[in-house]
């Protein structure tokens, strides 16, 4: 009889997954020179990589990280967009590209990863609302696919109160 359990990777001693030895690889690339990334800021016009946040976690669930590159406004707006990337056969591949929709979304987006799930919070304005304070959020889960990062769940909640003012 075969019993199987875990992820299949192998483990490092603890009970712990081992982690393998390229699990930072991505920390390596330089983002910049990324053709994705390039071509992101151009069909964007506007805007630069916000280097000093970039996230890195693994959202794929294979050990190894992920970036989390945002592309800033450079000014009020905060972040416009961003792209994940992850390395397939030691090159880097983008497996999600998000822009803000400035119709309907404003303050920019604010991308965190809590327990390998990546979330995007963006403000959403109603009729009556002043510039600087949208009365919602949009909070956007995402889950792995196996080949790219999909929507996996869209929730709008009220604005904290704090955060009007």
């Amino acid at each position: 009889m075969l019993i199987a359990c875990g992820s299949g990777a192998p483990d490092g001693g603890d009970g712990s997954p081992k982690l393998p030895s390229d699990a930072a690889a991505i920390r390596k690339v330089d983002i910049e020179k990324v053709d994705a990334v390039q071509t992101l800021l151009q069909r964007l016009g506007s805007g630069e990589i916000a280097a000093e946040e970039i996230l890195y976690a693994d959202l794929t669930g294979d050990l190894r990280e992920e970036a989390i590159v945002p592309v800033t406004s450079q000014g009020t707006l905060g972040n416009i967009a961003y792209a994940v990337l992850t390395l397939k056969s030691g090159k880097p591949e983008v497996i999600l590209t998000r822009t803000l929709d400035r119709s309907v979304a404003g303050g920019g987006l604010k991308m965190e990863v809590r327990d390998g799930v990546l979330y995007e919070t963006a403000g959403l304005y109603g009729d009556e609302d002043p510039l600087c304070c949208p009365s919602q959020l949009r909070l956007t889960r995402f889950h792995w696919d196996g080949s790219l990062l999909q929507v996996e769940r869209e929730e709008r909640l009220p604005q904290p109160a704090s955060a009007k003012q």
